[in-house]
């Protein structure tokens, strides 16, 4: 019930400092692509899930499109359920979204659901272990959980650096990030 509480305040204070670093720096999103490290730069074909910025997220869509002109297959997250992962549908920069749960535009219904290798996660906040605040959903942790559980997957927080809390409050079944991208560096998680 603590860790609850704590996550509550710690959201509030999260968005203040991401809408902050957002309109000082609105397209901070473009320098992901320099900043993206090269031992994770994915491969040709591989599966990448990205996520369509809402509100004052860092804007994921400039990597994206780069790893597309590089034929690496995109795919956007979709909400099944409340208690479910999400699922990846195949995306590419130019098709229709749909809106979808929470108000976040999705793929269609009919794209092919897809399995990523490396995910680019949306965050509230996190920290130098990997810790991240979202929204309270639990999607991504359900979703890490599972396909960790099935093979290797790699996640990545896409953040502005101000994002950064010394320690983000988490509990047990909350799935840490492997690496953090920000409009300043990279870092691995833990190191």
């Amino acid at each position: 019930m603590l860790t609850q509480w704590r996550k509550q305040r710690a959201r509030a204070a999260a968005l203040k400092r991401r809408a902050a670093a957002h309109a000082a720096d609105p397209e901070a999103g473009r320098r992901l692509i320099e900043h993206f490290p090269d031992c994770l730069w994915p491969p040709l074909h591989s599966v990448v899930a990205g996520y369509h910025a809402v509100r004052s997220e860092i804007d994921p869509a400039p990597l994206m499109e780069t790893f597309w002109c590089e034929q690496v297959r995109l795919a956007l997250p979709c909400v099944t359920g409340p208690d479910e992962p999400l699922i990846f549908r195949a995306w590419s920069p130019g098709d229709a979204l749909e809106p979808g749960a929470y108000g976040v535009k999705a793929p269609a219904p009919d794209a092919p659901v897809l399995t990523p290798a490396l995910i680019l996660a949306p965050l509230l906040a996190f920290d130098h272990q990997g810790r991240r605040l979202g929204y309270g959903g639990g999607y991504y942790d359900r979703t890490l959980a599972a396909l960790r559980a099935a093979g290797p997957v790699t996640a990545v927080g896409l953040a502005y650096a101000a994002q950064r809390l010394k320690r983000a409050p988490s509990a047990a079944h909350d799935m840490r990030l492997d690496w953090i991208v920000t409009e300043h560096g990279a870092f691995k998680a833990g190191r």
